[in-house]
């Protein structure tokens, strides 16, 4: 039997309250609960970063960069592989082809601050994540809140945190951007607002171009509202958010174009020897491969964690409410395990709408709530171990 909690969304969670001054802070206390998740997060990983780099220092492939971060171990944890590429892209630009495939806002974010404020690049490039990270759980958590209820929304931004490869939300990589910009994108498509919404979406395709997939929970919010009529949907202002989201995707190809003389350079780039036949790998590829390396190793053992948000995304489609997150969730799982198996572990952790019917479901059960996040949380602080120590997690 379902709750009521599980049926409906929290209405008085909506922030309102009395306009005007004073403002009337009692309508944001639902916040407080994502603002305690964030900081025990943080918290846990910087300590265990601090411990695992204390105790065992080594890592497995020593990094050049490594000496500025050397003497702040709860950082250096949280600066491994894409990381210097962006550290490179924000101190010099793009100077070649094969760094286009690193996307521009978070090295483009983390020059403004490090030139703001006088932090050094590297610090940066964590701070801008991590706050990313804060302003994403608050917007994921206020997406929940909204279709499910308060049970739901905290069980499933507790699966989300726990899920084994959410330390990449703090890592120096633009997943967390992705994240923030893709639930921005949802929250204001369905408060009925979907120019905002392609803007939003539009500037975290320059996080990652994968972030684009949340233009289907954009769609199918119009759908949803106005009816499958081609003629009533292209004759809406709305069709405007969907057409925006491109702008900045397309002006990233020109710049390509300008400085490396390929529109598609972030795409070719893929192809590169350095990176090999793997960039391109689905699950059939790796079922079919006969290497037997640490590399493929790791793959498969992202096949199972990654099957939650998978089934997640398959759940969404169990009320109407959530179908616009489905869309996203269905077409984002999809391609990972078609073309982006080596990347599935992180690529997976952004996947948010994916934890809320996991969430629901959890929040019926409480003898397996506790059981639940501390397996989840003690793979992720196995998988960030061997991340912080350089290993093949990618």
């Amino acid at each position: 039997m379902r709750d009521q909690d599980d049926e409906q969304p929290l209405a008085a969670a909506e922030p309102g309250g009395t306009r005007g001054w004073p403002p009337d802070w009692r309508a944001w206390r639902w916040a407080a609960f994502p603002v305690v998740v964030f900081l025990c997060t943080r918290a846990a990983l910087f300590a265990f970063a601090y411990l695992a780099l204390t105790l065992t220092p080594d890592l497995l492939f020593e990094l050049n960069s490594r000496e500025f971060l050397l003497p702040y171990p709860m950082l250096d944890g949280l600066y491994r592989w894409d990381s210097e590429w962006f550290y490179v892209i924000a101190a010099n630009g793009y100077t070649d082809v094969r760094s286009t495939n690193f996307f521009p806002l978070l090295p483009l974010l983390a020059r403004v601050v490090a030139e703001a404020t006088g932090l050094h690049l590297r610090f940066a490039l964590l701070l801008v994540p991590n706050v990313a990270s804060f302003a994403a759980y608050l917007l994921v958590y206020r997406v929940f809140l909204h279709l499910a209820g308060e049970a739901a929304a905290r069980w499933s931004l507790l699966l989300l945190v726990s899920y084994p490869f959410a330390f990449f939300q703090a890592a120096a990589y633009p997943e967390s951007l992705m994240m923030l910009c893709s639930a921005l994108a949802v929250w204001l498509a369905l408060r009925g607002h979907p120019i905002w919404a392609g803007l939003a979406l539009g500037v975290g395709g320059l996080a990652r171009h994968i972030t684009m997939f949340a233009g289907a929970a954009l769609l199918a919010a119009q759908v949803q509202e106005r009816g499958a009529s081609p003629r009533r949907f292209l004759r809406s202002p709305a069709l405007l958010g969907l057409l925006i989201a491109w702008l900045p995707l397309i002006g990233y190809c020109a710049y390509q174009y300008r400085t490396v003389g390929d529109p598609l350079a972030f795409y070719h780039a893929r192809s590169d020897p350095a990176w090999g036949e793997r960039a391109w790998w689905g699950l059939r590829e790796l079922l079919a491969t006969t290497r037997t390396d640490v590399e493929v190793s790791i793959m498969y053992s992202y096949i199972p964690f990654a099957l939650l948000p998978t089934l997640g995304a398959g759940l969404l489609l169990r009320r109407r409410a959530w179908h616009p997150t489905a869309a996203f969730a269905l077409a984002f799982m999809a391609t990972m395990w078609l073309i982006g198996i080596w990347g599935l572990g992180r690529y997976s952790a952004s996947c948010w709408p994916a934890f809320l019917p996991l969430g629901a479901w959890l929040a019926r059960r409480p003898f397996l709530q506790g059981p639940a996040i501390a397996i989840l949380a003690l793979f992720q602080g196995l998988y960030f171990y061997l991340f912080a120590h350089q290993f093949y997690i990618l």
